[in-house]
């Protein structure tokens, strides 16, 4: 079996949501260039682009031309759809209007999801965005652009897990409640039941998305090690092309929840269909806080999570 990136590149949920409304043509939309830098993973942007079968190998998913403007509308945009399929392997239906802070992407290279977690920091995956690539969202009639920074570990190739990317928006982008960042790491346990969001495939075949936005429990089999910042979650909803970049989170109480990680990857079993499998790179590592403190830093951004006494963070 090998594991296939999801987004743009790399990610999948299983029983994420897709959004039924039409995605407007606001933005130019992103071309892709293939690469083969892990034969193991099987490129998203063939997959979302023709739903063509999987293969055993292939390419690692393709990332935006750096030139290209990545653009994200707002979930909570949508309307929940009423003829949409309700369930599949543990997913359901989520309301757009409890997900204010998360946006999703269409373009070639198939669709990816991102987070915002303070008023100018937005977060991704590193495959969703190439290094200095251009940013867009679109929230209500108003469109903020920033650039997006790819993780240093990703960026030097070394290390797929650390597959986070953070964008700085030009000005502040208004939200009753940005998502929090869990850095605690003691938080998190095999066994610790999290849950799984994103607008990708919902078939094991990896079909395309039926643009419906999906949540779905799932729990930890393996946490982070010295040698990768993945966390493993196994079991009826998993991750599917299209879910790359959303977040997965940890809920805390009634009112409460923090984002504990990027969906990074998909399973894909020998007969190249996808399996219960799901990796993500996870917020609360050493080197995801070093890289979230020091981006924060380095550009004066408040990030919910990393910067104290923040207001406004869920």
């Amino acid at each position: 079996m090998s594991q296939s990136p999801l987004g743009p590149g790399k990610i999948v949920v299983l029983t994420l949501s897709v959004l039924v409304l039409a995605i407007p043509a606001v933005f130019p939309q992103t071309s892709t260039t293939p690469t083969t830098s892990n034969p193991q993973a099987v490129t998203l942007a063939a997959q979302a682009l023709a739903a063509l079968v999987f293969c055993s190998s292939g390419q690692r998913r393709p990332a935006t031309e750096q030139s290209s403007t990545v653009s994200f509308y707002a979930v909570s945009d949508l309307t929940k759809p009423k003829g949409a399929q309700v369930t599949l392997r543990g997913a359901r239906l989520a309301d757009p209007k409890d997900w204010p802070a998360s946006f999703y992407s269409i373009h070639p290279g198939g669709p990816c999801t991102s987070t915002l977690v303070g008023p100018r920091a937005l977060i991704t995956a590193a495959h969703c965005a190439p290094n200095r690539a251009p940013v867009a969202i679109k929230l209500g009639d108003s469109v903020y652009r920033g650039t997006c920074v790819q993780s240093d570990a990703y960026l030097s190739g070394g290390d797929e897990s650390a597959d986070w990317a953070m964008c700085l928006m030009s000005t502040d982008v208004p939200e009753t409640l940005y998502e929090t960042i869990n850095t605690d790491a003691a938080r998190l346990r095999v066994g610790t039941q999290i849950l799984l969001t994103g607008f990708g495939c919902t078939q094991s075949s990896g079909t395309p998305s039926d643009r419906n936005y999906r949540i779905g429990e799932a729990n930890i089999d393996s946490l982070p090690t010295r040698a990768s910042n993945y966390l493993t979650t196994t079991g009826r909803v998993a991750l599917c092309f299209g879910d790359s970049g959303g977040p997965a989170f940890l809920i805390l109480d009634s009112t409460k929840r923090v984002q504990v990680s990027v969906n990074s990857e998909a399973q894909i079993l020998p007969d190249g269909s996808l399996g219960q499998t799901s990796s993500l790179s996870s917020l609360s590592t050493d080197e995801a806080v070093a890289f979230a403190k020091g981006w924060s830093s380095a550009n004066h951004a408040n990030v919910c999570g990393i910067t104290p006494n923040m207001s406004n963070c869920r």
